[in-house]
């Protein structure tokens, strides 16, 4: 079992640890909640067309998914935000936005347990993102 560590601990996942990566990170609305991102990077990054994506599990149990690209262009038109990001801030940058919709969702739909979720998984990924080196950067594509 091959595991790669990238900056402040989070480890991407090979092989079969990918299989229950999904349903760990966003519970029972994983397929949703999947399709959302990759909606939000065709949405955000003008220069994405698809192809691998990379999981990478944080230690207390949340993560985010990546574009498996050197980098990307991010643009945000609801705050100006339009940088050159690598492929794994970008990848933050889309799962805290489809964890916090997520979260949204599900709270006006009555779904308590689902929103709990959500909340406590971006709440997880914007504390590892707090410590990230682009942390600046991450901020700043989601104010």
């Amino acid at each position: 079992m091959n595991q790669t560590v990238i900056c402040c601990d989070a480890v991407r996942l090979e092989g079969a640890q990918r299989l229950t990566f999904l349903p760990d990170m966003f519970g029972g609305d994983y397929m949703t909640a999947e399709a959302s991102v990759y909606a939000y990077a065709q949405r955000y990054c003008p220069d994405y067309q698809g192809g691998f994506w990379q999981f990478y599990r944080l230690p207390d149990g949340s993560g985010f998914m990546a574009p498996d690209v050197e980098s990307v262009t991010f643009c945000n038109p609801d705050n100006w935000f339009e940088q050159t990001i690598s492929g794994d801030v970008a990848g933050i940058i889309l799962t805290a936005l489809v964890l916090n919709h997520r979260s949204w969702f599900h709270s006006n739909h009555d779904h308590e347990e689902l929103c709990r979720h959500f909340c406590r998984r971006h709440e997880q990924l914007m504390a590892f993102a707090d410590n990230h080196p682009a942390s600046a950067t991450i901020w700043r594509a989601l104010d």
